[in-house]
């Protein structure tokens, strides 16, 4: 089984397969090995970004995970597909290609042992999550006892994540020679006193899966060094807990800032997602885990949001430490790979309907 992860996962990492690339030939290799084990694929979303769905029987669990990583960035120690140690190194191979490899070698053993199930791999989960969204029109995924998100989790158990709203801020002034300002009106002076109010809603939290953050993250403003600016903008992205929503956090925003002087506009907006505790996923997959497994929440968003408009019991386990995620030197160890594919063979076992 090792060696089949290793083959597998390898494989998965030399497709790059970032926003910048073209995402066809993973598409392509991940379609291939589906049919080989005999199942048909399904393409929801768009040509250039799919989501593929495969299934075996009806009424099984259904396995997520997305193939598109973040970009590689330089200054790199391993060249991508390095194994080392028994761990491999790559873009991707923690978030989430490990989880990918766990789906298909799990696959393998589901079909030898008839137990339905299904299989959702998506392409553009590190910028929209369409692919996810699109997919749910699929009926594996709408009539699944569960849907198990395989991110990297340290097989941690997440049944609730953060809401994410991004949005930008722009001020606008008048231009004029900066020998001369009292002739213009500027743009980034107007900017910095509403960073300046926002500065308490910056605080580090206490609890960083409870508490509301807001972060600056890009800012814009000016031409030249000589001209008075008459354009800045700020862009921010607030993570808020299931207790609020989005005109709640847009609130404490306003009270901060007022109305005056500024637009706003939202960029995006995820909401945030919990899966009752008690459920029957949550559940069977604690059982698996043993009492000693944690069952916890996340500060960050992943597709279990979209999954969550087609069915209520949508759950995260996975191999890998989610503190490896789009790192220099991203690796993860082949037998949590090989861990991760046992654990969803049982897992998918005891919920099959």
């Amino acid at each position: 089984m090792k060696m089949k992860a290793e083959e597998i996962l390898t494989d998965l990492i030399l497709h790059k397969s970032s926003s910048e690339d073209d995402m066809g030939p993973i598409v392509d290799y991940v379609s291939s090995k589906l049919r080989r084990l005999g199942l048909e694929p399904r393409y929801y979303g768009g040509k250039s970004s799919p989501a593929i769905v495969a299934s075996h029987g009806r009424g099984g669990v259904v396995l997520s995970g997305h193939l598109d990583t973040v970009p590689h960035g330089s200054g790199w120690t391993y060249e991508d597909g390095t194994v080392r140690d028994g761990f491999v190194y790559g873009r991707g191979a923690c978030d989430m290609k490990g989880g990918c490899t766990a789906m298909l070698l799990a696959a393998e053993d589901l079909i030898a042992a008839n137990v339905p199930f299904g299989l959702c791999f998506t392409t553009d989960e590190e910028v929209t999550m369409a692919g996810a969204l699109a997919a749910t029109a699929d009926r594996a995924l709408r009539e699944a006892p569960a849907i198990l998100v395989t991110e990297p989790t340290d097989f941690e158990i997440v049944y609730k994540e953060k809401g994410q709203l991004q949005i930008a801020i722009s001020t606008s002034g008048k231009a004029c020679h900066s020998s001369m300002p009292q002739l213009g009106e500027n743009a980034i002076e107007r900017m910095v006193d509403i960073l300046a109010k926002l500065q308490p809603l910056q605080r580090l939290p206490k609890n960083p899966t409870s508490d509301m953050t807001l972060s600056m993250t890009t800012i814009k403003g000016g031409t030249r060094i000589n001209v008075i600016p008459d354009a800045c903008e700020v862009e921010i992205d607030i993570r808020y807990p299931p207790e609020m929503d989005q005109e709640r956090v847009l609130g404490e925003v306003r009270d901060r800032i007022g109305t005056a002087d500024y637009s706003l506009r939202i960029i995006h907006n995820l909401d945030p997602v919990e899966t009752d505790v008690d459920s029957e996923a949550v559940r069977r997959m604690k059982e698996l885990l043993g009492s000693e497994a944690r069952i916890t929440s996340v500060p960050y968003a992943t597709e279990m949001v979209m999954f969550s408009k087609a069915n209520r019991s949508v759950l995260i386990c996975g191999p890998g430490d989610p503190k490896g995620c789009h790192i220099l030197d991203e690796k993860i160890a082949l037998e949590d790979v090989v861990r991760a594919a046992a654990l969803y063979v049982e897992y998918c076992s005891r919920l099959a309907r």
